[in-house]
């Protein structure tokens, strides 16, 4: 499990982008009733200290916007994928779209996102579940 990036040079462009206003969400998802402003209202990221402890949570919009109090956003916990053919030693790459909140059309890596706040079961795993490969 991996944290997000800090740098501590210049702060970056800010990650989110404006977003649609769309009608409030109904409780059950069928595939257009939440927006990606819903959704990154609605769920939860883990908050950490310098030292990897979870210390809350956050929105994902509240924990990637950057202001004057959050320079470089929240400290949350995220995980990144990186997808390798052997063979050839190529390296899959994706490049948001255009339309993503958070840093449109950067190209980044095969796949990420968070363990969320509040799941049941929880998704953050104990430092046995890792070492035994359990998954709860």
């Amino acid at each position: 499990k991996g944290k997000s990036p800090r740098n501590d040079a210049a702060a970056p462009a800010p990650a989110v982008a404006e977003a649609n206003t769309a009608p409030a969400p109904t409780g059950t998802w069928d595939g257009n009733a939440m927006t990606q402003d819903d959704m990154m209202i609605k769920d939860t990221v883990l908050v950490l200290d310098d030292d990897d402890n979870v210390i809350g949570s956050e929105s994902k919009k509240g924990s990637h916007l950057f202001n004057a109090k959050t320079q470089r956003g929240v400290l949350h916990r995220a995980f990144s994928v990186f997808l390798f053919d052997e063979s050839t030693g190529e390296l899959l790459l994706q490049q948001r779209a255009s339309t993503k909140i958070t840093f449109p059309n950067v190209w980044t890596n095969t796949c990420c996102s968070h363990p969320l706040h509040g799941m049941s079961p929880p998704e953050v795993d104990s430092p046995q579940d890792v070492a035994d490969g359990t998954v709860p």
